[in-house]
């Protein structure tokens, strides 16, 4: 089962609108997002909050992902689930 949210915010001076699809798996539930054109994967670690795991080396990309905004998201994800 998904169910999917959205996240509107402004990040340095540029607002985002990102569409989050909520994944439930077996033991755990994930968060995919398309950010700057990369898919990301938002997944709980043992310390209660989220990481972002891509599904391609993010690095490699002529525009790699801020990774300021992955924290952002991430941070705002946190507070979505935590309402």
């Amino acid at each position: 089962m998904s169910d999917f949210f959205t996240l509107k915010f402004e990040y340095k001076g540029h607002p985002h609108i990102l569409d989050v699809q909520t994944a439930h798996q077996q033991f755990k539930t994930v968060y995919k997002v398309a950010i700057e054109e990369h898919e990301i994967t938002f997944e709980p670690d043992e310390e209660g909050y989220v990481r972002a795991v891509s599904s391609k080396p993010i690095h490699d990309h002529l525009n790699p992902v801020d990774v300021g905004l992955l924290h952002h998201v991430a941070e705002l994800i946190i507070q979505h689930i935590q309402q």
